[in-house]
């Protein structure tokens, strides 16, 4: 096995309580919608006062708590309360439909849901659909008769002073269950142990960090523990509106920004006003799909000075799993030469890339399914049977197509299930889609299969414009074929404009409803 590094023993609650303790006074979360700032003396007090009202439930140790909210100061308190007990805790897209929200719950049953008003609706019509009866705290105060976290909460100063986390005797326990994102059918629930999150927690200190995402998305989780152990604040808002993106990078002096490709891609119609400040902003990492050409060189033009990181990483592998380290000269020269290439190895993990079909070992600039082989991945999805997930020698299956050249340098080609095959042929949308996106009218813009009972997949794209532009669809198919010259590669199911397109809760385009609207006639 590769390298691993050692990580703290006793579970993650244990470990933050005690980081928390000692940096009581430091930023944790700065809030865009109130203007508030929270400290980590705050988030400790608060969390152990829900912590020992959750004890006094006398929950069994696996028990879920589980968290529908959108980010505000109080989202994380039920989850590092939870934590501090050792029970497995989870977040819950708030755009997951009431029917596929009360299947989840088929499978992953919690004992207590923290809801925002927001949500709560879209919760009760999810358990009325499942017929389950689960305790509700509701977060900003009595609600439909739900008892208020603030009521929830109220303990005495002097159980909070004799309170002690909970000290773990085995970190390869089930920590967080992490939905994956439901492109593909219902979310299943991803199990991450202490040991995974541990992982991928520890390190420098990053002072102040922006994700634009919702937080049931891994990188919140990520960040979150990562704060908490070694410092440095979050930027949270429920929805970012990202005209003001470069506003809150000068007001919060903010350092590093996670987002998606579809957020860069609104991110680079906001010219940045004169009087602005962003040179804080030394990182911008992008993930969940490669990021096309076109868009890049834009995202340059706007922020010629920051460095633009594409990594790979999929929750499944408790976050992380391919990335330039950029504290290696080696790395540095090779993100310099490949910007579109989503990194390397890191330490603790093995990879293969194989042909799906064959399971043929392939060797560098070949493109096929990466699967990786690490401690750190999920234990499985929680209540199912994930035995299908790996393969006969204990790797992954990650479901996504890379390939690697000879400097063990990665590149994402495209998801396994998003693959085109028409006629028998298999290749990758993202091909039409970074043809598409050199045309100068369009911003984004998203292929996928229609079926067709002889040919298979037949390419039809849905294509968002640039402001105050018009262009017939057809000009747009022929600028495709113009750059694909190969006859198999064509847009047979045409372009269809739209206003605007589909997004999951972690802000990528959303495949799997394009089609379902696409097949309803909707589109």
């Amino acid at each position: 096995m590769p390298d691993e590094d050692t990580v703290p023993e006793h579970g993650i609650g244990f470990e933050i309580f005690h980081q928390m303790k000692l940096r009581k006074n430091e930023v944790s979360q700065y809030i865009v919608e109130t203007d508030e700032s929270v400290t980590i003396g705050e988030l400790l007090d608060a969390s152990t006062r829900v912590a020992i009202s959750l004890k006094k439930l006398n929950l069994a140790d696996d028990a879920i708590i589980a968290i529908s909210s959108w980010s505000h100061k109080q989202t994380c308190i039920p989850y590092i309360a939870g934590l501090f007990n050792g029970n497995i805790v989870t977040f819950l897209d708030p755009l997951v439909t009431p029917k596929d929200k009360a299947l989840m719950f088929e499978k992953v049953t919690p004992s207590i849901l923290f809801v925002d008003e927001d949500n709560l609706g879209n919760i009760e019509e999810s358990l009325k659909l499942g017929g389950l009866d689960i305790k509700i705290v509701v977060f900003e105060g009595n609600k439909n008769g739900y008892i208020s976290l603030e009521e929830f909460s109220r303990v005495t100063d002097s159980e909070v002073e004799a309170f002690e986390p909970v000290k773990l005797d085995n970190n390869e326990r089930t920590a967080v269950i992490i939905f994956s994102s439901g492109t593909t059918g219902v979310p299943k629930g991803i199990s991450l142990s202490h040991l995974g999150i541990l992982s991928r927690t520890g390190g420098f200190s990053i002072p102040v960090t922006i994700i634009l995402s919702a937080p049931n998305w891994i990188s919140y989780c990520l960040l979150l523990i990562r704060s908490l152990r070694e410092g440095g604040a979050r930027v949270l808002g429920k929805n970012y509106d990202l005209s003001q993106i470069w506003r809150l990078v000068d007001k919060y002096k903010i350092n590093m920004m996670l987002a998606s490709i579809y957020q860069c891609s609104q991110m680079i119609k906001q010219p940045i006003e004169d009087g602005l400040d962003i040179s804080s902003l030394g990182l911008l990492i992008t993930g969940g799909a490669s990021m096309p050409p076109e868009i890049f060189s834009r995202l340059k033009q706007v922020v010629p000075n920051v460095l633009i990181l594409q990594a790979y990483g999929l929750t499944e592998a408790c976050g992380p799993t391919l990335v330039f380290d950029l504290g290696l000269a080696k790395d540095r020269e090779f993100h310099k030469k490949k910007p579109d290439s989503c990194g390397t190895p890191i330490p603790g993990v093995w990879y293969k890339v194989v042909d799906p079909e064959t399971e043929e070992i392939l060797g560098p600039n070949k493109p096929g399914e990466l699967r990786i082989k690490s401690r750190y991945s999920m234990l499985g999805y929680y209540n199912e049977d994930s035995s299908k997930d790996f393969d006969s020698d204990g790797y992954l299956k990650t479901g996504d197509i890379l390939q690697y050249d000879e400097d063990l340098c990665f590149f994402v080609i495209d998801r396994l299930k998003e693959m085109l095959k028409y006629r028998g042929f298999i290749w990758s949308p993202t091909e039409l889609e970074n043809a598409l996106i050199t045309h100068p009218f369009v911003e984004i813009a998203a292929v996928v299969g229609v079926p067709h009972i002889e040919d298979g997949d037949l390419p039809m794209c849905l294509v968002k414009l640039r402001e105050n532009c018009q262009v017939d669809p057809d000009e747009l198919v022929e600028h495709v074929n113009n750059i694909l010259k190969d006859e198999r590669k064509k847009l047979r199911a045409g372009v269809k404009i739209v206003k605007d397109l589909p997004l999951t809760g972690t802000g990528k385009i959303h495949k799997k409803k394009i089609r379902e609207m696409i097949l309803d006639g909707q589109i």
